[in-house]
């Protein structure tokens, strides 16, 4: 859930306002975390769902509720897709720059390793692309370091002011994980379980 709810705020700062198409390229336990905290948050009209085998597909599509629908290619499921969140396993793309519309927000979760893709060169170079750590994309990021793609800003750097969110712009966020995220998220769980004990 904290991968998914960072993604989530990427999006939040860098979609376009009024999207209304999700795709998530990807079926498994990441894939349902994003889906539930994107749905939650924000108000897709429909929301498509591609993986490697149909089966996966059609469970996943089983197993929630909302605007869903499954594709037979992630062609399909990216083309017109406002936000498109990549949550997979593979080494190679799969998500290519011709495919993305003009001014969508990618998410790009999976591909964790200097020699691992989920994106082409197309699209990371004609992207402005940001990342939770430059120094975590620089070094673990095949998407990164591969492409030879340049990282904008980290995603902190627009939260507090000092790089700016083009939205109007086909934007990429690298997600990495940082310990800090983790210890952020920790502690919220704790504060709660501390203030359901202290009420018991």
């Amino acid at each position: 859930m904290r991968t998914a709810a960072v993604s989530a705020i990427s999006a939040k700062l860098l979609m376009s306002p009024g999207a209304e198409v999700l795709a998530i390229l990807g079926t498994g336990k990441q894939a349902l975390s994003h889906y539930n905290v994107f749905t939650e948050i924000f108000s897709f009209k429909e929301v498509r769902v591609w993986s490697q085998t149909k089966e996966r597909v059609e469970r996943f599509v089983r197993s929630v509720e909302g605007p869903v629908r499954g594709c037979s290619s992630a062609e399909e499921a990216v083309r017109g897709a406002d936000v498109i969140v990549t949550v997979t396993r593979s080494t190679e793309p799969v998500l290519y720059g011709q495919w993305v519309k003009a001014g969508a927000h990618v998410a790009a979760v999976g591909a964790c390793r200097p020699d691992w893709r989920e994106l082409d060169d197309m699209l990371m170079k004609s992207a402005v692309v940001y990342a939770d750590s430059r120094e975590g994309a620089l070094s673990e990021s095949g998407d990164v370091i591969l492409s030879g793609a340049e990282v904008f800003a980290e995603l902190g750097d627009v939260i507090n002011g000092t790089k700016s969110a083009q939205r109007e712009k086909t934007t990429v966020f690298k997600s990495l994980g940082m310990g800090v995220e983790d210890a952020v998220s920790a502690k919220l769980v704790f504060d709660q379980w501390t203030a359901k004990a202290t009420k018991s």
